[in-house]
């Protein structure tokens, strides 16, 4: 049985009311995501802050929880990824 809030999820998703992936986790926490995806928290945390080490299969088993097209998970994703990279640049 999924959890309610991925229907949350969806509807913020395809609405476009979530602008950053991390804004996720804001309303369904990691530790319900990661028993349903069935990897480790400090895994799943650890991809979540760090969004380049998330792989195909984490991004398609999200999309496959949340009921949205694996491609508007990886658009908040490549966001995150773009803003994670300005920021490494600023700290050098």
């Amino acid at each position: 049985m999924k959890d309610q809030r991925y229907k949350a999820i969806k509807s913020l998703i395809e609405s476009k009311n979530i602008q950053k992936f991390k804004d996720i986790f804001t309303i369904v926490p990691i530790s319900t995501v990661k028993e349903d995806m069935k990897i480790n928290y400090n895994t799943l945390r650890r991809r979540i802050d760090n969004v380049d080490l998330l792989t195909v299969r984490d991004i398609r088993l999200m999309a496959k929880l949340f009921d949205v097209e694996d491609v508007l998970l990886f658009q908040l994703i490549q966001s995150e990824y773009s803003t994670q990279q300005v920021q490494k640049r600023k700290s050098r």
